[in-house]
């Protein structure tokens, strides 16, 4: 059997699930662009996702993980190695205290629809919010005032070698647009929330005038990954702020453009790819830089 035959076999019965080669990243990335990844799979479970991770140690295979690529960008060259997408690790219990248990794949989105349905609380400023769970607490997402350090209570992960371990909400290093999983190689697989019982008709009136707003600032007309620099508080001013006084608005490289609502969104008009983004990312930090003399901080990351 072909090298690759035996280790995709191998992938598949680890992750108790199909595994795809050369997978377009494309139609994983809220970007809807990336090269392929050499193998693609969503393991079934912890234990699974347990079992993929000892496999690409043994084989020394490069592997990384996926939530729903809403801050994770792949280049034009594609990835040579293992994508673990964890949207299979989906599950979502909650008490009548509001105490709320989540697996790391779980869709934001999803979870709004059940906080709602179950009148908790607290949640209701990640509406329309792309991503999932998981990818929200590795970036600890902030948007209306509010992140997800507010709401974490416990994040259980999975150590390179295969190791459960816990985080208190203190040991999660919490800061702005920030964890201590963006640097110790943890992998976030579930997570405890705290929110607070509500009234229905509050929840979704809140819900509703943030959907609002967020299409308002022509979030959902063209794939893209939301804001794509940090706010800097130092400065005081907003990164698109900047961006916009450089008169940047509507900018276009290739496919990618600045969107003409909100200028720190660069968006795929239809045709972008990788390097028209990094491309266009150059021109906005080199303008910001000679007029504002303010270097930004990219959110999204850029694998490899």
């Amino acid at each position: 059997m072909h090298a690759t035959d035996s280790l995709k076999k191998a992938l598949s019965q680890a992750a108790q699930n199909p595994v795809y080669t050369n997978y377009p990243m494309s139609k994983v990335c809220s970007y809807r662009m990336g090269g392929p990844a050499k193998y693609f799979c969503a393991p079934a479970n912890t234990e699974a996702f347990r079992a993929c991770l000892l496999l690409c140690h043994q084989h020394q295979i490069p592997y990384i993980v996926l939530g729903s690529g809403a801050n994770l960008l792949f280049r034009d060259t594609g990835f040579q190695g293992v994508v673990l997408s964890t949207k299979k690790i989906n599950y979502f219990t909650s008490s009548n205290k509001g105490d709320v248990r989540v697996g790391a794949g779980l869709p934001v989105a999803a979870l709004t629809e059940q906080t709602l349905a179950c009148a908790l609380a607290d949640f209701e400023w990640a509406s329309g919010l792309p991503g999932t769970i998981g990818g929200g607490v590795f970036m600890n997402a902030k948007c209306y005032g509010h992140s997800f350090s507010d709401i974490v209570e416990e994040v259980q992960t999975l150590t390179p070698s295969g190791e459960e371990r816990t985080f208190s909400q203190p040991e999660c290093r919490f800061a702005y647009k920030n964890s201590i999983f963006q640097h110790n190689q943890h992998i976030i697989m579930n997570i405890r929330l705290k929110l607070v019982p509500g009234t229905l008709y509050a929840i979704q009136q809140k819900t509703e005038e943030i959907l609002k707003d967020r299409k308002n600032k022509g979030q959902f007309l063209f794939p893209s990954a939301g804001c794509v620099y940090k706010n800097d508080y130092n400065v005081g001013t907003p990164s698109g702020t900047l961006i916009e006084t450089c008169g940047l608005k509507g900018h276009q490289i290739g496919g990618i453009r600045v969107s003409e609502q909100h200028a720190n969104f660069l968006v795929n008009t239809g045709k972008g790819c990788t390097q028209d983004l990094l491309d266009l990312m150059q021109v906005i930090e080199a303008k910001v830089w000679e007029k504002h003399h303010v270097r930004l901080q990219p959110e999204i990351h850029i694998v490899p």
